[in-house]
């Protein structure tokens, strides 16, 4: 039985759409993955983007005294995730052998952004 290449093709064409959608998905994994992967190699304006508006203004601290180290042997090693309405909770490791981390996070504007406390 031979499957005509138009079927084959059309198939293979929603598969791929269907995956690439799934990889740009904006969802707390991703984001937390894209936010400490930028902050690591020591990218703050891309970081922000990540980040709500008073954590951006704490990276912007920090990057002013210096405090940012560049950590170019970090792999964001994803652990968990956790969800509930407009707030979430995404659990990492810098590395395989290293202890998790948590990063808080919130929807706003329907983007999930890195909340971390500020201290208020």
């Amino acid at each position: 039985m031979e499957i005509p290449m138009r079927k084959f093709s059309l198939s293979f064409l929603c598969l791929f759409s269907f995956f690439l959608l799934a990889a740009c998905a904006d969802n707390p994994r991703s984001t937390a993955q894209k936010f400490t992967e930028n902050l690591a190699a020591g990218k703050i304006s891309e970081a922000k983007q990540y980040a709500t508006e008073p954590t951006g203004k704490l990276l912007d601290f920090a990057a002013s005294l210096g405090t940012l180290p560049v950590n170019r042997d970090f792999r964001f090693t994803f652990i968990s995730e956790s969800v509930k309405d407009n707030r979430a909770k995404v659990v990492y490791r810098e590395k395989p052998e290293a202890e998790e981390q948590t990063l808080d996070m919130v929807k706003v504007d329907g983007k999930w952004k890195v909340d971390l406390p500020t201290g208020k």
